[in-house]
C-alpha cells in the first residue's frame, strides 16, 4: 500500500516544483523587469505619472537642469502636479535666465556722429497735375500714332528713390510723344506695399505717387524686394520674357528727353519727303524696323546717349547668360556690353531726340508741355547766381529740394551770364502768355545737365541723397546709411569685375582680352601695394575704347 502511495506521489510532486520553479522564474526574470520599464514610462490620460530611478544608473546619466541638479515629480493626486505640472515645472527651470545689465567696468560709451543738416522739404513739381487731376494736353506733332504701331514698344524705367525726378522724366516722354499705356515704372523700392496703399510721406525718399502714375496712364510694376542695379536689368528681361516682348526700350529715371525739332538739320537718315518731322518714338520705332530688316547683323542693344535711353534684344542678353549679378552696380554694364561685344553682336549708337542726363528736377514740370505761364525754371540755376547765392526764379511752391547753392556759387563767375540772364528775362512775357519754345527748353536742359556734370561729376549722384524724412513710415531707411551701404556694394561690384577680368577697369578691349578669360587671368597689379580692385587702374574709361 505505502509503495503504491510513493510511487503516485512522488512523480505529482515533482511535477508541482517544477510548474512552481517556473512560475518563480517567470515572475522574478521576466515579469518584475518589464513592470519597471512600464512604470518609467508616462501614458498621457492612462494613469499615474512616474518617474524610475535606478540606484545604479542614475549617477551616470545627465541630470536635468545641468550637473547635479535633481528634479522631484510627485505622482497625481492630492499635492501633485501630474504629467503637465511637471512638464511646465522642466520648462520653467530650463528657461533662458534673463540678461544681465553690461558689465560696469567695460566703460562703454557710445558716439554719436553730428546730426546731418536738416534735408529742404520736397515741393510740388507739379502743380497743374495736383490740381486737375488730369494730363496736360500735349502737342499735336507730339502725339503718339493713332492706332498704335504694330510692334510692341515698351519702355521700362525703374524707381528707387526721388520722386521728383521721376515724375520729371515720365512727363518729358509723354510730352514728346511716347504712348503712357506702353511705358512701365517698376518700382524698385524695398517696401512692399507701402507706396501702393499711400503708406510714406513725400519727404521719404521712396515715395511714389501711385495716384499721379495712374493720371499720367503710365504702368507700374513692384519688384518683390529691393533689387540691385544688375538684378534690376534681369527683372527687366524677365519681364519681356513673361509678356512676349522680343524687344524693349529702357531708360534711367534721371534723364529729360524733348523730342528734335530741328532734327532735320542733324538727321540725314529720316524720310523727310514724307515726314517733315518725327518724335523720340517715332524715330525709336523706325531704329527698331532698321535694326531687324534684310542684311542687316545680328545686333544685341541699340545705345541713344549711351544707355540713357538704350534698346535691347531680349532673347541674345539671354544667350549670353544675362547681367552678373555679382557686379551689381557699376561696372556691370561694362561686363554685360563687353560679354555680348565677344559674342559677336553690333551694338550700335545713334540719336533718336535729345537726351538730357539731370540730377535736378524743374520748378514747373508742366513747362514741358508748354502750358502757358509754365516756366522752365530749377533751383540752382548758375544764370540765376548771385554775390549771396540767392536764387530769385525759384517758384515758392516748389520748395528747396535741390541744393543748389554751391552750384549758383560757381555760376557767379559763368561767362555771358549777363547776357542770358537779359534773355531769361526776354522770355518771361512770351513764356507767360504763350508757354516755353523748344530753343528755350533746349538751353534750359542743357544747364541742368552742366550742373549735374560741373567739376567733372563729382556731384553728380548728390539728387539720390536730398530726401531724409518718413522716420515714422514703414519699412524706413537712414538716407545716409542707405547711400553708404551702397557704396559698399559699389566698391564690392568692382572687386568683383577686377578678379574676374584681371584688370581693374573697363577698357578690356584695348588689352587685348576676350570673353573667355573670365577667371582666368591673373591680377595686373598687386593688391598689397596698389590696394584693392576697386580703386586705382583705369576706372572711369569706356569699355568701347579699344573695338573696332
Amino acid at each position: 500500500m505505502m509503495r503504491t502511495i510513493s510511487n503516485r506521489v512522488l512523480p505529482l510532486t515533482a511535477r508541482y516544483l517544477s510548474v512552481l520553479l517556473a512560475a518563480v522564474l517567470v515572475y522574478y526574470v521576466i515579469r518584475e523587469p518589464i513592470s519597471v520599464a512600464i512604470q518609467s514610462v508616462s501614458f498621457p490620460g492612462k494613469g499615474n505619472f512616474h518617474t524610475a530611478v535606478l540606484a545604479s544608473d542614475q549617477d551616470a546619466l545627465p541630470k536635468i537642469g545641468g550637473e547635479g541638479a535633481k528634479v522631484e515629480v510627485p505622482l497625481e493626486g492630492p499635492g501633485g502636479v501630474g504629467p503637465a505640472g511637471a512638464a511646465q515645472g522642466i520648462r520653467d527651470k530650463d528657461a533662458q535666465v534673463p540678461m544681465k545689465e553690461p558689465n560696469e567696468s567695460l566703460n562703454y560709451i557710445k558716439k554719436y556722429k553730428p546730426d546731418p543738416p536738416p534735408s529742404s522739404p520736397i515741393g510740388d513739381h507739379f502743380p497743374y497735375l495736383t490740381h486737375s487731376n488730369k494730363l496736360p494736353p500735349i502737342l499735336e506733332n507730339n502725339l503718339p500714332p493713332n492706332p498704335h504701331v504694330e510692334e510692341s514698344t515698351p519702355l521700362l524705367i525703374g524707381f528707387t528713390r526721388s520722386w521728383p525726378l521721376l515724375l520729371q522724366c515720365l512727363s518729358s516722354y509723354i510730352a514728346a510723344g511716347w504712348p503712357p499705356k506702353d511705358i512701365y515704372v517698376v518700382e524698385n523700392t524695398g517696401v512692399f506695399r507701402a507706396n501702393r496703399q499711400a503708406e510714406l510721406e513725400l519727404q521719404n525718399p521712396f515715395f511714389l505717387n501711385y495716384t499721379a502714375l495712374g493720371i499720367l496712364g503710365v504702368n507700374v510694376i513692384a519688384t518683390p524686394t529691393l533689387l540691385s542695379f544688375a538684378q534690376l536689368q534681369n527683372f527687366f528681361l524677365n519681364m519681356a520674357l513673361e509678356r512676349d516682348w522680343r524687344y524693349f526700350f529702357w531708360s534711367h529715371q534721371d534723364v529729360l528727353v524733348i523730342s528734335d525739332e530741328d532734327v532735320k538739320k542733324n538727321d540725314r537718315d529720316h524720310d523727310w519727303d514724307h515726314d517733315p518731322y518725327a518724335t523720340i518714338y517715332e524715330r525709336c520705332v523706325g531704329l527698331l524696323r532698321y535694326l531687324n530688316g534684310p542684311d542687316m547683323p545680328p545686333w544685341a542693344t541699340h545705345f541713344f546717349a549711351y544707355d540713357h535711353l538704350a534698346l535691347v534684344n531680349r532673347d541674345v542678353y539671354l544667350e549670353v547668360g544675362a547681367w552678373d549679378t555679382h557686379i551689381p552696380y557699376y561696372a556691370s554694364d561694362c561686363d554685360m556690353y563687353l560679354r555680348l561685344h565677344w559674342a559677336g553682336y553690333w551694338q550700335p549708337q545713334s540719336d533718336a531726340g535729345l537726351v538730357f542726363d539731370v540730377n535736378t528736377a524743374l520748378d514747373d514740370i508742366s513747362a514741358l508741355f508748354r502750358l502757358p505761364g509754365a516756366h522752365a525754371t530749377f533751383k540752382g540755376d548758375p544764370v540765376y547766381a548771385t554775390d549771396d547765392n540767392s536764387n530769385s526764379n525759384s517758384d515758392s511752391n516748389s520748395g528747396s529740394d535741390s541744393g543748389g547753392s554751391e552750384e549758383e556759387a560757381r555760376g557767379a563767375g559763368r561767362p555771358h551770364r549777363e547776357a542770358e540772364l537779359k534773355r531769361e528775362e526776354e522770355m518771361r512775357p512770351w513764356v507767360e502768355k504763350e508757354g516755353e519754345t523748344f530753343a528755350h527748353l533746349v538751353e534750359v536742359a542743357t544747364r541742368m545737365q552742366d550742373v549735374k556734370w560741373a567739376d567733372e561729376g563729382v556731384r553728380r549722384n548728390t539728387w539720390q541723397g536730398r530726401q531724409a524724412g518718413g522716420q515714422d513710415d514703414p519699412f524706413y531707411r537712414d538716407a545716409e546709411g542707405f547711400a553708404r551701404g551702397l557704396d559698399a556694394l559699389v566698391d564690392a561690384g568692382r572687386r568683383v569685375f577686377a578678379d574676374k577680368w584681371g584688370h581693374r577697369g573697363c577698357d578690356l578691349l584695348a588689352l587685348g582680352i576676350e570673353g573667355r578669360d573670365a577667371w582666368r587671368l591673373e591680377r595686373d597689379w598687386d593688391v598689397e601695394v596698389e590696394g584693392p580692385g576697386s580703386t586705382g587702374g583705369s576706372w572711369g574709361k569706356d569699355w568701347m575704347m579699344g573695338s573696332e
